[in-house]
């Protein structure tokens, strides 16, 4: 009860500051909950390094912590908390202080009080993370208990069509044709999915961003050598996570994961070393808290085709499909490719076909330099991570889920 009445308390404190400011976003927002708690953990901390500084300057002013005045200015010029806390939870302990000193014994209450409220509003955090995660599989699931309608259009034959046409004379008339500029429709396609594609890679990462906080503030002694590349990992992840265009932040997780996951875990094989026993740390971490990664990367693959291709439908052009020139036709034939696999997941040669027929297009941006070939380079990638193998693992999930 205690902890619940200090969360609100501090909502309202920190809102009635903030809102002249920095507006939360609006109560129909899915991540309304992590904007306003993360706003509310972003002021908890800056008003904690503000006491820990006062304190620790009120430690080098005295006299008897002469000896660790380099110690004491080092800590206050950082910005995290915990190794401020750190060095005053040592220096208090280093001296033998009366019972009836209630100085340090509020000193010690505090920062257990700090740390109780910085794990609060994580636990938070991660509630309602989790929260919007299970909505979004839940989401997808239900494709699979509903499966899209059979249409009633199938794939332009050439040969069949192309001759009617021809008998209409239909094909040389003026006007009839409908046409689409491949450039504009990859910028367009680009702009309407660029944000809910890097929102999937920011969720990926912050997950893993969560699984190394825990192991950095779990003050683990075995892990004192593995600090450096702890922080390195997160000032990574914290990078990506503030990069702002989709395709960008995606080249970058790409190129970190190859540079140095591939690597570390070639290393790992070969010693046990201290990556070894972080890797180890990170696997505990996942299964207490549940989490399958993998999964999650299959799903995240998934929700992207379908964001990108219901999008792709509402590009197409309006108009009777048998008239599209030959760029229309290619990504008409596409979105039916797609349709057809999703009715049918089990079927590789579907499967097939419709990566086939992606691989096509991407090629062909390449080879003429479109300028918006990268989110046909986006959806072929995450196509190589769907198929029928894959389904069933989703499929198998779902089952858990739903």
């Amino acid at each position: 009860m205690f902890e619940c009445s200090l969360i609100l308390y501090l909502c309202f404190a920190w809102a009635a500051v903030e809102a002249a400011v920095d507006p939360l976003l609006p109560l129909n927002a899915k991540d309304f909950q992590l904007d306003f708690l993360r706003g509310l953990a972003d002021q908890a901390e800056q008003r904690a390094e503000m006491s820990l500084n006062d304190f620790l300057a009120h430690l080098e002013a005295n006299p008897r912590y002469i000896n660790y005045t380099a110690d004491l200015s080092a800590a206050r010029a950082i910005t995290k908390l915990q190794p401020k806390v750190t060095l005053i939870k040592q220096l208090i302990d280093a001296h033998h202080h009366p019972d009836t000193n209630l100085e340090h014994t509020s000193v010690l209450r505090n920062i257990v009080f700090l740390n109780r409220l910085k794990s609060m509003l994580r636990a938070a955090r991660e509630s309602s993370a989790q929260e919007i995660r299970q909505l979004r599989l839940h989401r997808l699931c239900q494709q699979f208990d509903h499966p899209v309608p059979e249409r009633r259009h199938r794939l332009i034959n050439d040969q069949t069509v192309g001759a009617a046409l021809e008998q209409l004379n239909l094909t040389r008339l003026e006007g009839n044709t409908t046409s689409i500029d491949l450039n504009l429709f990859g910028e367009q396609l680009y702009e309407r999915v660029k944000l809910s594609g890097a929102e999937i890679i920011d969720n990926y990462l912050l997950i893993l961003r969560g699984l190394l906080q825990d192991i950095i503030e779990g003050e683990h002694a075995d892990l004192v050598e593995s600090t450096p590349k702890l922080d390195n990992m997160l000032e990574q992840l914290d990078g990506m996570l503030a990069t702002q265009d989709f395709f960008e932040k995606r080249q970058k997780v790409y190129a970190y994961l190859e540079r140095h996951l591939t690597t570390d875990y070639e290393q790992l094989r070969e010693s046990a070393s201290t990556e070894h026993h972080l890797t180890e740390k990170l696997l505990e971490q996942l299964k207490a808290k549940g989490l399958d990664l993998f999964v999650i990367f299959l799903f995240s693959n998934f929700e992207f085709l379908e964001q990108v291709h219901e999008q792709w439908l509402l590009l197409l052009p309006q108009t009777p499909s048998l008239l599209y020139d030959d760029t229309s036709r290619q990504l008409y034939d596409l979105q039916q490719l797609y349709e057809i696999f999703k009715l049918d997941t089990e079927s590789e040669a579907k499967y097939d076909a419709y990566t086939a027929a992606l691989r096509r297009l991407h090629e062909r941006t390449v080879e003429q330099g479109q300028r918006n070939r990268h989110i046909f380079e986006l959806l072929n990638n995450a196509a190589q991570n769907v198929g029928s193998v894959t389904f069933n693992m989703i499929k198998a999930k779902c089952q858990e889920l739903l």
